[in-house]
């Protein structure tokens, strides 16, 4: 499987999320990467658990995870806690005047003003990886 960037970022609650969707696409292809966003792979069917192992592979094969901690979503505290548990690769953006709750790096967060300002921070981002 090609290079690919594990995505964390409010989805249904995020008037935004479509734009940002694509600008996170199109920066990553820049670097000749793919982002995966793991809502593509559908949600689980009513009654049906989380598939914990799936999420755990899919970010240990990710070269880097980047979390938008914009609207403080307790789901994305979720994945970030499970990506600087499994000791992968993550770099923190998030919306100018987010709360940044309780996390590692919570002070090396790169923040973003609006939207136009956002491929430019996923640059930063990405430039702040090693070796990407």
């Amino acid at each position: 499987m090609d290079p690919y960037i594990y995505s964390i970022m409010p989805v249904s609650s995020d008037g935004d999320y479509q734009k940002k969707r694509t600008h996170l696409s199109s920066v990553a292809g820049e670097y000749e990467l793919t982002v995966h966003f793991p809502l593509d792979r559908g949600l689980p069917e009513l009654g049906k658990e989380f598939d914990l192992a799936r999420v755990v592979d899919e970010i240990k094969r990710a070269a880097l995870v980047i979390a938008d901690l914009s609207l403080e979503r307790p789901s994305c505290y979720y994945e970030l806690g499970l990506a600087q548990a499994l000791g992968a690769q993550v770099v923190l953006i998030a919306r100018v005047g987010t709360n940044i709750h309780q996390a590692f790096g919570r002070n090396s967060v790169t923040q973003f003003r609006d939207l136009q300002d956002y491929p430019s921070v996923v640059r930063q981002a990405l430039l702040k990886a090693r070796g990407l």
